[in-house]
């Protein structure tokens, strides 16, 4: 039987907590942005409300869960060839992490501070769409760094040299 390996394990780990936050990312983008996006501030109706749409406590949670997990797994296979992989999909983690949080996000919640209106703004669904095709270019860059994770599972963790 063959014995399972903690570089194995976080790895695995790493690489599946990226895939439920890259998941998540688009399925925000389908099934939300899509739809604010479309005719604001009416489309804002919603995030609105007692039962609006609110996924602020997944976001909180799972990326520095997936963060500790990229740490564990760097240490974990610091000495196998899967070592620049890893750097690699961190930083993209990284990257992508501070161009949501600094860019996209502050965009996102300055269109729905307005607040919901039964009107449509021009200016609005102008500046909403430019929201909604920013944000594909940073999920399939993290699509991207989330292959990279499977493709060093696929390395091994010591070199046959």
């Amino acid at each position: 039987m063959r014995r399972i390996r903690l570089p194995n394990v976080t790895l695995i780990a790493v690489a599946a907590s990226y895939f439920i936050q890259i998941g998540a990312g688009f399925f925000a983008l389908a099934a939300v942005g899509r739809v604010v996006s479309a005719a604001p501030p009416r489309s804002l109706a919603m995030l609105q409300g007692e039962y609006r749409y609110d996924s602020s406590a997944f976001w909180q949670i799972v990326p520095p869960i997936t963060a500790a997990l990229f740490l564990l797994a760097t240490i974990a296979n610091w000495k196998t060839p899967r070592r620049g992989m890893l750097l690699g999909a961190f930083a993209i983690f990284l990257l992508g992490g501070i161009v949501t949080g600094g860019v996209l996000a502050p965009f996102f919640a300055d269109i729905v501070a307005t607040g919901y209106s039964d009107t449509v703004s021009s200016e609005l669904q102008r500046r909403a769409s430019i929201w909604y095709a920013s944000v594909p270019g940073v999920r399939y860059v993290d699509a991207a760094a989330g292959i990279a994770l499977l493709v060093a599972l696929t390395r091994p963790t010591t070199d046959r040299a």
